[in-house]
């Protein structure tokens, strides 16, 4: 099946990758520990274009938001784990038009934020272009309840509701499942976008924050963002996320439902995170 056409702004890396490590298209190298990958052990490797599954529109909202920046490239990756997408961000500037770059990466688990920056430091990725905060986004700033732990088996990682009580019935549970809740930092959109005057994408993957998180800074993404991909769950976050789009007078790019078998211009996908994107007409038309 043919590949959407910002692909063929960019080719596949092939040669040889260490121990330890996986590597994409892009030569962005990934410690297999991350994420409980097999370690292979060194060998060469010639790279594909990435597979057509639901990680599939977040490399399009990728490579388009690089190749149509101009003058200098600003990310903000929320909820980044070990900020796979900056890292790929980066790569992708680098073939696509070499423009210096500004990135914001928001991570509350510890051990993923550690491996944040492990990761950008092992793909030569500027630390003095980056902002890198430990913290959770929500609506406003302060302090939440945040569950952590698990960091190689599980990137679902959430703000606890009522975390008492969860904390009281579950004890047990969470300790030999090897999750706690913990009191963490908590950061509003709002407050990352003050100080910028434009950003060309925000990824994000806040498991179940995402329409509180956007709805909370509507005016700052109007007049700042360019671009949005989120990772969504469940149907009334997805109603929510629409609304909120729409009444912006934003231009959708794609709406996958969680949990869902649909229909795309690259087949029959399965999305267990849901997937929506969608640009501002009123930055995207600027050069």
């Amino acid at each position: 099946m043919k590949h959407h056409h910002v692909f063929s702004k960019f080719d596949c890396w092939k040669g040889y990758v260490g121990p330890g490590f996986s590597a994409n298209f892009l030569h962005v190298r990934t410690r297999s520990y991350f994420a409980g990958w097999e370690d292979l052990g060194g060998q060469f490797v010639a790279t594909e274009l990435p597979a057509f599954d639901e990680e599939y529109f977040e490399w399009i909202d990728l490579l388009e938001a690089v190749t149509t920046a101009r003058g200098q490239f600003k990310m903000i990756e929320l909820g980044a784990g070990w900020g796979r997408w900056l890292a790929n961000a980066v790569a992708a500037l680098r073939q696509a038009n070499d423009l210096p770059y500004t990135l914001i990466g928001v991570e509350p688990e510890p051990t993923h934020f550690r491996w944040m920056r492990e990761h950008l430091k092992t793909n030569a990725v500027d630390l003095s272009r980056c902002q890198l905060i430990r913290a959770a986004v929500s609506r406003r700033d302060g302090t939440l309840w945040f569950y952590v732990g698990r960091p190689a088996t599980w990137y679902g990682q959430a703000i606890a509701a009522n975390p008492l009580a969860w904390i009281e019935r579950l004890r047990g549970v969470l300790a030999k499942a090897e999750v706690r809740v913990k009191k963490v930092r908590s950061i509003s959109l709002r407050t990352l976008l003050g100080p910028l005057d434009r950003v060309d994408l925000i990824d994000l993957d806040v498991q179940g924050a995402e329409a509180d998180v956007l709805e909370s800074a509507a005016e700052e993404l109007d007049g700042k963002v360019k671009r949005v991909h989120i990772g969504t769950h469940g149907t009334e976050i997805e109603a929510r996320l629409r609304r909120l789009f729409q009444g912006l007078g934003w231009q959708q790019l794609n709406d996958y439902p969680s949990g869902s078998q649909s229909d795309t211009p690259w087949g029959v996908i399965s999305f267990q995170d849901g997937v929506q994107s969608w640009t501002n007409p009123r930055l995207n038309h600027r050069t």
